[in-house]
């Protein structure tokens, strides 16, 4: 099964990635759905910012997660600091254009 990752931007500031890919790798979390199936995974993307929408830029990114054949995509939540973290609107927006064009949508990755 082919999965992609997708994070706000706003993750750069204290994100790595190491615990999204140790999630993935381990199947914890909220990979653990996937028990033994083989997984593969094609495509880690950040948005390009809170409130920007899908630009031209951004539906690039998206269109690309979905010619790699993505069938699942984990979406991660805005970290800005001082805020309970959340999903922002780019990211539900971001989310609904993946479901049109047939990715499912799981909210999470570690």
């Amino acid at each position: 099964m082919k999965i992609a990752m997708l994070n706000c931007l706003n993750a750069n500031q204290v994100c790595t990635g190491a615990g999204c890919l140790r999630a993935f790798n381990s199947r914890t979390k909220h990979f653990a759905e996937y028990g033994d199936i083989p997984l593969e995974l094609v495509a880690m993307a950040r948005c390009n910012g809170c409130g920007k929408g899908i630009d031209e830029g951004f539906r690039e990114k998206l269109d690309r997660i979905v010619s790699e054949g993505s069938e699942v995509c984990h979406l991660g939540v805005c970290t800005r600091h001082g805020e309970e973290k959340k999903e922002c609107r780019t990211i539900t927006e971001a989310a609904a254009y993946l479901e049109e064009r047939g990715v499912r949508i799981v909210r999470g990755t570690h």
